[in-house]
């Protein structure tokens, strides 16, 4: 097997506290996508509750988790449903179980990194495939790219880091294609709760009328549960059952099964982030902007911008650390150079913080 490199991933704040020398509490962390209203408090209460538990063994099945969140996407049932320890656990179940070492995979970059590292890890040939300009998927040109051996397809809607996102018609288009050739589709959603129309974009719902296609989801991410490690698929019933055989046994947690579902209990929750995510990503761009700065324009609870020089990316995040700021800089995403940063969205004050500490250093650069 050819040599791996670990992704390079945001939230590493643990480390980054330990090397600065700060409190993880005293430091304001725009790495990592993660829900600015944090942990539902019904879900708080959930887990206070659920600490009695902690001498038991977790439900291997996830059957109330699943019955949760097939009644939230609406339209499947719990046997649609697959519930692994965070999103990452379900990337990788998902090379172990469609790919050898033979295969290739095509994966639109610049995009997550963790794709082609679960791809590389089964000795696959990830397949280079770059969207430019302004970072939007064009299904001609992606599926020009499928050959005999293509075995695999990842896409993420909305795109990561870029926050762009793709129609239902152009996804279903390449779905449709794969479907034909035999080729498997992971579609990561793991935004799509932060964005407005998402469900006029997602195929969740008519997932389980594909052999081919596994829609990917985080509660991590939604709902403040990044610290638990909670994600989830739906899919064919037969491509469920596929997967959960390769899951190994009691990887979701008895607390992170509760506080999921008490956090999809509460039905007010991700409408309220919506509209936080909304106005202040609005606020973020605006002032990005007239900081000179080129802003992608994102439907997601981040913003990709690029920097100007003589500052990089990497000197830039190690600027804002002065101020207690952690970033994402981008260099390490295929198709991005050394001037990108992604900027997860937060509350006003927050931002506002993120923003003053900017303008000094890019006024001091």
């Amino acid at each position: 097997m050819r040599a791996t490199r670990l992704p390079d991933h945001g939230g590493e704040i643990w480390r980054v506290s330990s090397r600065i020398g700060v409190p993880v509490t005293k430091i304001l962390d725009f790495s990592a996508n993660v829900n600015p209203l944090g942990c539902p408090l019904r879900a708080m209460k959930a887990l206070r509750k659920a600490l009695k538990f902690t001498p038991l063994y977790p439900d291997n099945d996830c059957l109330q988790l699943r019955r949760a969140i097939a009644s939230h996407i609406g339209g499947i049932e719990p046997a649609n449903v697959l519930v692994g320890n965070g999103a990452t656990e379900i990337i990788h179940l998902f090379a172990e179980r469609f790919l050898e070492k033979t295969d290739e995979v095509i994966i639109p970059q610049p995009t997550f990194s963790e794709y082609e590292y679960a791809a590389s890890l089964r000795g696959a040939s990830p397949k280079p495939f770059y969207m430019e300009g302004a970072f939007q998927l064009e299904s001609e040109l992606l599926l020009a790219h499928l050959t005999p051996k293509t075995r695999a397809i990842f896409l993420c809607n909305p795109n990561n880091p870029t926050g762009t996102t793709s129609s239902k018609k152009e996804i279903q288009k390449i779905v449709d294609e794969a479907s034909k050739r035999d080729v498997m589709v992971l579609l990561d959603e793991c935004f799509m709760d932060f964005v407005e129309d998402g469900e006029t974009l997602s195929l969740a719902r008519i997932s389980r009328n594909y052999r081919n296609l596994l829609v990917l989801r985080s509660l991590t991410k939604s709902y403040g549960l990044a610290g638990l490690r909670v994600g989830y698929a739906v899919g064919h019933e037969e491509t469920i059952e596929q997967m959960n055989n390769s899951k190994p046994t009691w990887s979701v947690n008895v607390l992170a099964q509760i506080a999921s579902v008490a956090a999809l209990e509460d039905r007010s929750y991700l409408r309220r982030s919506r509209q936080l995510i909304t106005r202040e990503r609005a606020f973020l761009e605006e002032s990005l902007r007239e900081m000179d700065l080129r802003v992608t324009p994102s439907k997601a609870n981040f913003l990709l911008v690029e920097i100007r020089a003589p500052l990089t990316a990497p000197e830039l995040r190690d600027r804002l650390l002065r101020h207690r700021v952690m970033i994402r800089e981008c260099s390490a995403f295929k198709g991005l150079g050394e001037r990108f940063i992604r900027l997860a969205v937060k509350t006003r004050s927050e931002n506002s913080i993120l923003l003053r500490a900017l303008r000094k250093e890019l006024r001091s650069a």
